[in-house]
C-alpha cells in the first residue's frame, strides 16, 4: 500500500500546541527568578517568568513545525541554509508576538477571539512560506506581500507594547534592536549577497532602530504614534537596503518615492493616533 506524505499535518499540530502554551501561561503567576547584569554602568535585569519560557517554546515549536512542513517541498531542500532559516522567521515572529499580545488582554471573550486570530495568523505565516515555494504568477507576487504585511503588523504591535512598558533605556534599546534586526534578517535573506554583508546590514539596522527607540522614550507623544513612526523608519531602512543589496539602483526618483510614502504615512499616523 502506498503511503502518501501529508504536508499540511504539521500546521494543526504546531498551532494547537502553541495556542495551548498561550493558555497555560495564564495559569501561572507572572513571577520568576531575575538575572541582574550591569552593562556600561546601567543595570539590566532579565526575569525568567513562565511567559519567557513559553515564548521560547512557542518560537522553537513554530520553527520546527514550519521546517518539517517545508522539508516535504523539493525546492526548499535545494535552497541555501541561510534562505531556509529566513523562511522560519515569520512563523517564529507571529508565535512570540501573539503571546505578547494575548497577555495584554484580561480573560474575557475578547481574549478568546485573540487566541483564534493568533492561530489564524500563525497558520497564514506557515502557509505563506509554503506557497512562496509553490505558487506562480499573481499568487507568487501576492503571497510574499501578505507574509511581509503580517510580519510588519506583529512587529508594530510588539514595539507599541515595548514603548508602553516601564523599561530602562538600555533594556528598551536591547529589545527594540533585536526586534528590528530580526525583521531585517527575515527580509534581507531575499538578497543574493555574502553572509558577512547580510549580517553587517542587519546589525546596522538593529543598532539604528535601537537608538531611535531610545530617543522616542523622551518624547511626549502616545506609544501608538511613536510605534507607527518607528515602524515607518524601519520599513524605509529595510526595504531600501534590500533594494540596494539586490543590485537595483536607488535613483533620486526611488528615494523620493520611499521618502514621500513614509512622510504621508507619518502624517496619517499622527492624525489618527493623536
Amino acid at each position: 500500500m502506498e503511503i502518501r506524505e501529508h504536508s499540511w499535518l504539521p500546521i494543526p499540530i504546531t498551532v494547537s500546541l502553541i495556542l495551548l502554551g498561550w493558555v497555560i501561561v495564564r495559569l501561572f503567576p507572572s513571577e520568576g527568578p531575575e538575572i541582574a547584569l550591569q552593562i556600561l554602568g546601567s543595570p539590566l535585569g532579565l526575569r525568567l517568568t513562565p511567559a519567557f519560557w513559553i515564548g521560547i517554546f512557542s518560537a522553537a515549536l513554530a520553527a520546527t513545525g514550519t521546517e518539517s512542513m517545508l522539508q516535504l517541498h523539493p525546492r526548499f531542500r535545494e535552497e541555501a541554509p541561510w534562505r531556509q532559516i529566513g523562511r522560519l522567521i515569520p512563523s517564529m515572529w507571529v508565535a512570540v508576538g501573539g503571546l505578547i499580545f494575548t497577555l495584554q488582554l484580561p480573560p474575557s471573550p475578547l481574549w478568546l477571539i485573540s487566541l483564534g486570530l493568533g492561530g489564524a495568523a500563525l497558520t497564514l505565516a506557515m502557509l505563506g512560506e509554503y506557497y512562496r515555494l509553490e505558487a506562480a504568477g499573481i499568487s507568487k507576487l501576492v503571497t510574499p506581500l501578505l507574509t511581509q504585511a503580517l510580519i510588519y503588523l506583529v512587529t508594530l504591535a510588539a514595539i507599541v507594547w515595548i514603548l508602553q512598558s516601564d523599561l530602562r533605556t538600555l533594556g528598551l534599546m536591547l529589545i527594540s534592536g533585536i526586534l528590528a534586526a530580526g525583521l531585517a534578517l527575515a527580509r534581507l535573506v531575499e538578497a543574493e549577497i555574502p553572509e558577512r554583508r547580510r549580517w553587517l546590514y542587519t546589525a546596522l539596522i538593529g543598532w539604528s532602530m535601537a537608538t531611535i527607540a531610545a530617543a522616542f522614550r523622551y518624547w511626549t507623544l502616545s506609544p501608538v504614534t511613536l510605534g507607527l513612526w518607528w515602524m515607518i523608519l524601519l520599513y524605509e531602512l529595510v526595504e531600501m537596503s534590500l533594494w540596494y543589496l539586490q543590485g537595483k539602483a536607488i535613483s533620486p526618483r526611488v528615494a523620493v518615492e520611499f521618502g514621500s510614502l513614509g512622510f504621508l504615512i507619518a502624517l496619517l499616523a499622527r492624525w489618527v493616533a493623536g
